[in-house]
């Protein structure tokens, strides 16, 4: 009986020493805040990930993918050019901030209304 006692508690230590140890997942390859404040509105905030696509964005995977095709320049996203907008003045503050593979990123634009803005940005600025 102890000797069967023995065996199991030595294949016990062997089971759990030869466990690896947890390993954290590596961080993402960006990490960028994003505000909108429209004049006399709200102001929303997000944390966009990608590289996995995640944080609090709401559509992480669709603002990633945009992002991906301008290499992290949200100043070159132009997603609908040819939108058709009012005129309407109702001004929205754009910020992104943060890292994109390593480089600061840092773009801020005021857009004339929330189509012109969209239209620009698309699902980066949807949060």
């Amino acid at each position: 009986m102890m000797r069967a006692l023995g065996a199991i508690a030595l294949c016990g230590a062997f089971t759990l020493g030869g466990s690896s140890p947890a390993v954290a997942a590596p961080p993402p390859k960006a990490q960028l805040k994003i505000v909108d404040a429209a004049k006399d509105g709200e102001t929303r905030t997000a944390w966009l990930n990608c590289g996995p696509a995640g944080g609090t964005h709401p559509n992480a995977r669709a603002a990633c993918r945009l992002l991906e095709k301008v290499d992290g320049h949200p100043e070159r996203l132009n997603v609908t050019p040819d939108a058709i907008c009012t005129k309407e003045l109702q001004p929205h503050a754009v910020v992104v901030a943060g890292r994109w593979q390593g480089r600061a990123v840092q773009w801020a634009k005021v857009f004339g209304n929330g189509c012109t803005m969209k239209a620009a940005v698309g699902a980066v600025i949807a949060i």
